[in-house]
């Protein structure tokens, strides 16, 4: 064999050898993971955010103008109905008001004098009668006691007129003296204050604005395509995102009744039985609303069910891929519960990248962890 044949021949082997490789490569089974479905619940939920907010609002103040003298109450404090939360500078209604009530403590004692004089009157008659009966005092003397009686009696009815009218004068300032003080409508936490200590202000001025927190309502907008999901009554899992190691349950009791056309939303709203000490009004809430719970249900990972056009796996059969048509029965972002193939079926565990009729070697696979409901 010359040289020119050898080399040529070891060109050739050198050829058969890459060749031989390369389809070696080619064909040997892809080495993709696999797994078998699992039981247990899985729930489907409709995830929103918005805000807790006071079904019931007021905003307070003063029905009379002037200035600001003091303040009871900050933004945040929780307050009692009838609380004082803050007065009007001293003025005109409080010296009249100071004046009738001297006037009336002044009825008041003159009074308790002319009826201890009037007692006093009747008893130095009652006396004087009774003498005269038995002839022992002359009739003038029972005449004198008849006319100081009378008199002391209508120096009493004076006097009561005269309570009358200051008791009656005091109770028409009194309202006028209560304008200035500005109190709480009913339980519930300031969540603005609007005035300070020497703001002048009318009578039309707001001073606070108190929501009642014992009615509340989170109010949540999500996406319409998910109206078909929601119905009253369904339960919920609300998160402050201040507290998120603080859930709390909560009920979907409203949904609409209007799409924003504009932005494709609809305004949901949600009650709870309780709420937590912390929350305050205004506080962004994360609601997962559950809409629909498929119970002990065969489930897959989401990553190994397709849900495109008819829904579908991809089983190992004989070393290949084999699609196979699946019913879905509920969904989350993390599991599929389905209905179509056994228990004991190997499933591709990610469908990304396979194709059917494909040789594999199967590796099992570890389920993820299942999501909390």
């Amino acid at each position: 064999m010359t040289p020119r044949q050898k080399k040529r021949l070891s060109f050739a082997a050198g050829a058969i050898l890459i060749v031989s490789a390369s389809a070696f490569f080619l064909w040997r089974p892809a080495e993709l993971a696999v797994i078998k479905p699992v039981r247990q619940d899985v729930v489907e939920v409709v995830v929103a955010s918005g805000t807790l907010r006071a079904v019931r609002q007021s905003m307070v103040g003063a029905e009379s103008s002037g200035v600001v003298e003091s303040l009871e109450a900050a933004e945040g404090d929780r307050v009692q109905q009838g609380q004082l939360l803050g007065r009007l500078r001293l003025g005109e209604t409080d010296a009249r008001l100071a004046g009738g009530l001297a006037a009336l403590q002044a009825a008041e004692t003159t009074l308790r004098g002319e009826e201890l004089q009037l007692d006093q009157a009747s008893r130095e008659l009652r006396r004087a009668r009774d003498l005269a009966a038995r002839k022992l005092v002359p009739v003038a003397e029972l005449d004198n006691a008849e006319s100081a009686f009378s008199v002391q009696q209508a120096n009493t009815e004076a006097a009561r007129a005269r309570l009358a009218e200051a008791r009656a004068q005091v109770d028409q300032i009194r309202p006028e003296f209560g304008k200035r003080e500005v109190r709480a409508p009913f339980n519930g936490v300031v969540i603005e204050r609007m005035v300070e200590p020497g703001t002048s202000v009318s009578s039309a001025t707001s001073w606070f604005t108190i929501a009642e927190m014992s009615t509340t309502e989170i109010y949540v907008e999500t996406d319409e395509n998910n109206l078909g999901k929601l119905k009253v009554g369904q339960p919920a899992i609300a998160v402050a995102p201040a507290y998120p190691d603080q859930p709390f349950p909560a009920r979907l009791v409203r949904v609409g009744p209007n799409v924003d056309s504009e932005r494709g939303v609809v305004g949901l709203r949600l009650t709870t039985d309780e709420l937590p000490a912390f929350v305050l009004p205004n506080m962004t809430i994360d609601v997962n609303i559950e809409v629909k719970r498929s119970t002990n249900a065969l489930a897959l990972p989401s990553s190994a069910v397709s849900l495109r056009g008819q829904p579908g796996v991809m089983v190992v059969s004989d070393g290949r891929l084999e699609r196979r048509r699946v019913e879905i029965l509920g969904k989350n972002p993390e599991w599929v519960a389905i209905a179509g193939i056994d228990p004991d079926t190997t499933v591709l565990r990610e469908l990304r990248g396979a194709r059917e009729g494909q040789r594999i070697r199967p590796l099992s696979a570890a389920a993820p962890a299942a999501a909390r409901p």
